[in-house]
């Protein structure tokens, strides 16, 4: 494999100038087969106190593997314990050699090195119940809970478990209660609410769980039926000649719905769905974007004093269409004001069609207006012209709807979301568990969870929601495990536990999920996961098709591993598949053998895999695969402004480039530092994190070792030559990560049959 070979004009560039030419000659020889050579140099560079403690801890590694590769499985124990034992060594490298042992002990033993169990939440074991609730749409809540009379609401069975508890002395019986709720449909009219006296313990929790084999949903829609043609003829009047025939109407005061909601505002927003797909709000135009013309507003002002732009909301429109409008009662502009990450809803106060401008309303965008930016309008009747638009006409209650082709009122299904509150609550409770149930169309977030400890939410599904799919406030150790969630008007998960100034992890978990189409109203900064705190973990899910980041993670020592995250970062500018920023004291957080996808957007800096954004340092990025990632000015991975972060064993394959750097020098940096240096010098975090000790000094520099870059346009952008690198290999194709050739820069295998989501009886199978 010709690794580091001359390169022919216009492909990859030389590898980076390594900090250790000893260290890259040792595994040369390792590679080669010179196994004396290696072991000699390997223990040259292990005991140089001049090196830098990455490249003699990657020394010790390789003593290691020189000795399994001579079959001296002993020699490798005693360089991974001494490694493991070091405390000058960087973090990473002794758990790397913790890490080793066992799986070496696994292979003297006959067995696979890794055991994929070990990389999984340990789930609850559920005990044989004490007792069993029934629960059923068709049951009755004056039954008794049982099988031949089922209680009709999960509202009853938790009363009947508060009535149990109270007989027993404020406890559950060990095995604790099982309420199985039968499949079908509960239209859902309240949250369902569970506080600090509805817990259970950990050998009695409370399970409230779907019968085997049947989906209970909850659903927060009417089901809409009387379609027919329009009947008012002022309206047909405003309707495209090419469609008005087409498009229907359904009046809401026959279906009793009297809480319209708002176009715009977030959990306030109705939706109206076809067969479970989302119909789309009538928009100009009907895909993408326009760009707004001259900015007209007079409370002017520049960035970097060149971009120029008004915090007051007025500009020229450059297509004729806006001035059909005049008779419309209630336009809302979205569009991405000032910059390509930031975006909201505007209301329009009036337009001028012969001045071609158009002035907002206040409140105005939060960073101003400039001239060339995207939006585009909804909101509109006169723009209902495209099949699937509809149009809530909040004066008369009416919604007008062009259907899709081969719409068939007797065969198809329209859903109109009318519930505007949380479907479950969970405030201060332990040992509950949710499993197996569905909750769909609504306006407002699915299930919150505050407080409380070692609650899980297992094989959900939750679907066409306006808001957040869960919320997990503070508490310990909750899990999300197996949910299916999608068609989201926000984001997936917002989670967040632990203690940031304690550094006291909060042990929350978020495993084998699947979330895809969300942001669906709010485009940016509501991720798939967005994760705040400290000590809390990712692993195993699948993100996809999210106009923004997949992950937002603010906080210190989380771990992200085993994800496969692709086709994110579709719409907006400035993010990566995983966004970290403004804090260098946001450390510990480990990012490990994930996979980023596809991830090719933004418009004027360019979308990452990973962004390490303003400041964010001492990140640990470990064994990732980034394919076909990066775009404009970012690599597959982006670092602004930070520094030790330590950059070991990823693969970069068709990227736009390997990583790039947005650097800082030193003034700025030491001018941000001076906000955080009281919390970096306090003794927990000094002790914690003992780099801290150095945050002063080498602004920009992180690490960089045993990284391959293959067939990528170039391998780092706008490094400044600065960077600490050892053990870099660059190949001018797609290699083969079995390759021994490997060996000539200590490539660690990445498991990648491990990566998203895996087989279980508890995670839920995608429910359209």
């Amino acid at each position: 494999m010709p690794f580091n070979a001359a390169q022919p004009s216009g492909s990859p560039p030389s590898t980076p100038k390594t900090v250790s030419p000893a260290l890259d000659q040792a595994a040369a020889d390792l590679a080669d087969g010179s196994f004396d050579a290696a072991r000699d140099g390997f223990e040259k560079v292990s005991k140089d106190t001049a090196a830098a403690p990455f490249a003699r801890s990657l020394a010790m590694l390789g003593l290691a593997e020189t000795a399994i590769a001579r079959k001296d499985t002993g020699a490798a124990f005693v360089a991974w314990r001494q490694l493991a034992a070091d405390p000058s060594a960087p973090q990473h490298y002794r758990d790397v050699a913790r890490r080793l042992i066992p799986e070496q002990e696994r292979v003297q033993k006959g067995l696979p090195a890794r055991d994929p169990a070990e990389y999984r939440a340990p789930l609850p074991l559920l005990p044989e119940s004490a007792a069993v609730i029934q629960v059923s749409p068709n049951g009755s809540d004056s039954g008794d809970g049982s099988e031949s009379k089922p209680f009709a609401t999960m509202e009853r069975a938790r009363d009947a478990i508060r009535a149990m508890k109270k007989t027993r002395g404020g406890t559950l019986p060990n095995g604790g209660v099982r309420v199985v709720i039968h499949g079908g449909v509960y239209p859902v009219k309240q949250t369902f609410t569970l506080a600090a006296e509805d817990s259970g313990s950990p050998d009695a929790p409370i399970v409230y769980q779907a019968k085997a084999g049947q989906t209970p949903i909850f659903d927060g829609g009417i089901k809409v039926a009387g379609w027919r043609s329009v009947s008012d003829a002022k309206v047909r009047q405003k309707l495209d000649p090419a469609v008005r025939e087409r498009v229907l109407e359904v009046d809401l005061k026959a279906l009793n719905v009297t809480d319209l909601g708002d176009p715009t505002v977030l959990r306030r927003r109705p939706e109206l769905y076809y067969d479970g797909s989302p119909q789309t709000l009538a928009r100009w135009p009907n895909d993408g974007f326009v760009k707004t013309g001259q900015v007209l507003g007079k409370d002017t002002f520049k960035i970097w004093n060149t971009i120029a732009g008004c915090r007051d909301g007025k500009f020229e429109y450059t297509e004729d269409r806006p001035g059909r409008w005049l008779d419309e009662p209630d336009v809302r502009l979205y569009g991405y004001w000032f910059w390509d990450w930031d975006e909201d809803y505007q209301k329009v106060a009036s337009i001028d069609p012969a001045a071609h401008t158009i002035t907002l309303a206040s409140p105005y965008s939060h960073y101003g207006y400039r001239k060339d930016q995207r939006y585009y309008a909804i909101n509109v009747l006169r723009e209902l012209d495209s099949p699937g638009e509809w149009y809530l006409d909040r004066s008369s209650r009416m919604i007008y709807w062009l259907p899709p082709a081969g719409f068939d009122a007797t065969q198809s299904e329209t859903t109109f979301a009318v519930y505007s509150r949380p479907f479950v609550s969970i405030d201060n409770v332990q040992n509950i568990v949710l499993l197996g149930l569905v909750f769909q169309n609504s306006r407002a977030d699915g299930i919150q969870l505050k407080g409380g400890a070692d609650c899980l939410i297992a094989g959900c599904t939750l679907q066409r929601l306006g808001g957040d799919a869960i919320v997990v406030a503070g508490g310990r150790h909750h899990g999300i495990f197996g949910c299916t969630m999608n068609t989201l008007g926000c984001g997936g998960m917002r989670v967040a536990g632990g203690d940031r100034k304690t550094l006291t992890p909060g042990g929350h978990f978020v495993e084998n999920c699947t979330v895809s189409n969300i942001s669906r109203y709010k485009h940016t900064y509501t991720p798939a996961v967005l994760l705040e705190g400290c000590g809390n973990r990712v692993a195993h899910n699948l993100f996809e098709r999210i106009p923004s980041s997949a992950m937002r993670i603010e906080g210190n020592d989380h771990l992200i591993e085993l994800n496969h995250i692709r086709h994110v970062v579709e719409e907006s500018d400035d993010q990566g598949g995983i966004d970290m920023f403004g804090n260098p004291l946001y450390r510990g957080v480990v990012i490990r053998w994930n996979r980023w996808s596809d991830i090719r957007g933004g418009t004027e800096c360019g979308a990452a895999g990973i962004r390490l954004d303003d400041m964010i340092s001492g990140i640990t990025v470990y064994g990732n695969i980034f394919e076909r990632c990066g775009a404009v000015q970012f690599g597959g991975l982006q670092i602004h402004g930070g520094k030790d972060n330590l950059i070991d064993g990823n693969v970069f394959l068709d990227c736009y480039a390997g990583v790039s750097f947005s650097r800082w020098a030193e003034k700025r940096w030491l001018e941000g530092l001076q906000r955080f240096e009281q919390d970096a010098n306090s003794p927990t975090y000094s002790s914690r994190y003992p780099d801290l000790a150095r945050l002063k000094v080498d602004a920009d520099v992180s690490f960089f070792s045993r990284n391959l870059f293959a067939a990528c346009k170039s391998t780092f952008l706008r490094d400044g030559g600065i960077q600490r690198c050892v053990l870099i290999a660059i190949a001018p194709q797609a290699v083969d990560l079995n390759d021994p050739q490997l060996r000539r820069m200590l490539f660690e295998a990445i498991p990648a049959s491990e990566i998203g989501p895996y087989s279980h009886p508890w995670r839920e199978s995608k429910r359209q």
